[in-house]
């Protein structure tokens, strides 16, 4: 597993923030919101950004991925509750943060701050699920289910026991994701001729889709049906029990648009946690407004991720 810090602890170590990352990604996805100045200020903050065991990204060594650790398809299978409580063990022992300001994540991350605040209900004070919720669409596990199909079915897969990386295999994958991370409007504005979907393919093959581990990646796509927040031990499958139980304040920073998490879930399990509200981001970035696809979207995020922050900071001040 890597992960990095940023900042410095103030006081008696209770200005930590951890991030969680989105569905293959990695520690640097918010780097566009940390630094001086910026929502996840460095000044203010120590912030801990972890790559979630079994990450599937060839660019870091990751010795908790079955590629990395050598054990290929004899890796044992994890679920989010696995991820979230090795990111646990992070802060509480490697870094030795016994509580923190608060657990933030996007897309699959918001899901496992989610989890992370419903596991471990004392250990901060806010959750920032942005552009993500505890529940998933029937079209989502539709699309794992063609990922999955795809990953297996492709030259070079050899039942997952290869030993040269089918990349191919994992940006075919990953490609059925990408038509509904923006709008159709943002798709009609943004990639309208080939030399601007060539430009645009070129970026998100570095970033994203050429730098996968096919058989990390396959770990990682049966984790999402392994375990979900709702079916956390203790509560019967109710989620609205789950929900309820969380009680750290909870902002989620969502859009309307978003087409993997819609508006109805959303509010819906606001209104399950005690203290939580949602901001609405209309874009047409759609679920990417966490990421740069539309400058106004990141601007509004900055702003209510700032003001959230600041005020869980006031709250934890005794007062004059």
């Amino acid at each position: 597993m890597t992960f990095r810090q940023t900042g410095q602890y103030i006081g008696a170590k209770d200005n930590a923030i951890l991030f969680m990352h989105g569905f293959g990604m990695n520690h640097h996805q918010i780097d566009h919101l940390i630094g001086p100045g910026r929502p996840l200020d460095s000044d203010k903050y120590f912030i801990i950004c972890v790559d979630e065991r079994g990450n599937t990204q060839t660019s870091f060594e990751h010795s908790t991925s079955p590629t990395n650790s050598g054990l290929k398809m004899k890796f044992p299978l994890y679920n989010a509750r696995d991820r979230v409580k090795a990111e646990h063990l992070v802060v509480t022992r490697a870094l030795e943060i016994p509580h923190l300001l608060a657990v933030t994540g996007i897309s699959a991350g918001a899901r496992d701050s989610l989890q992370f605040a419903v596991s471990y209900p004392e250990f901060m004070d806010g959750v920032v699920p942005t552009v993500g919720g505890a529940q998933l669409t029937t079209q989502a596990f539709f699309f794992g289910s063609l990922m999955g199909s795809l990953l297996e079915s492709c030259d070079g897969w050899q039942g997952g026991s290869y030993e040269q990386n089918p990349a191919q295999c994992a940006a075919n994958g990953l490609s059925v994701l990408f038509p509904y991370f923006y709008t159709r409007d943002w798709w009609k504005q943004h990639v309208d001729t080939p030399e601007a979907y060539t430009k645009w393919r070129n970026a998100w093959g570095d970033y994203y889709l050429d730098i996968q581990n096919a058989r990390d990646l396959c770990y990682r796509l049966a984790s999402v049906g392994r375990s979900w927040v709702g079916d956390t031990p203790g509560f019967n499958g109710d989620l609205h029990a789950v929900l309820g139980s969380i009680k750290a304040r909870t902002l989620y920073i969502v859009s309307p648009q978003d087409q993997f998490f819609p508006p109805d879930y959303i509010e819906a399990e606001a209104k399950a946690i005690p203290n939580a509200r949602a901001v609405w981001i209309d874009s047409e970035a759609g679920h990417l407004i966490c990421c740069n696809a539309d400058p106004q979207a990141t601007w509004a995020l900055r702003q209510e991720l700032e003001e959230f922050l600041e005020q869980l900071t006031a709250r934890g001040k005794p007062a004059k």
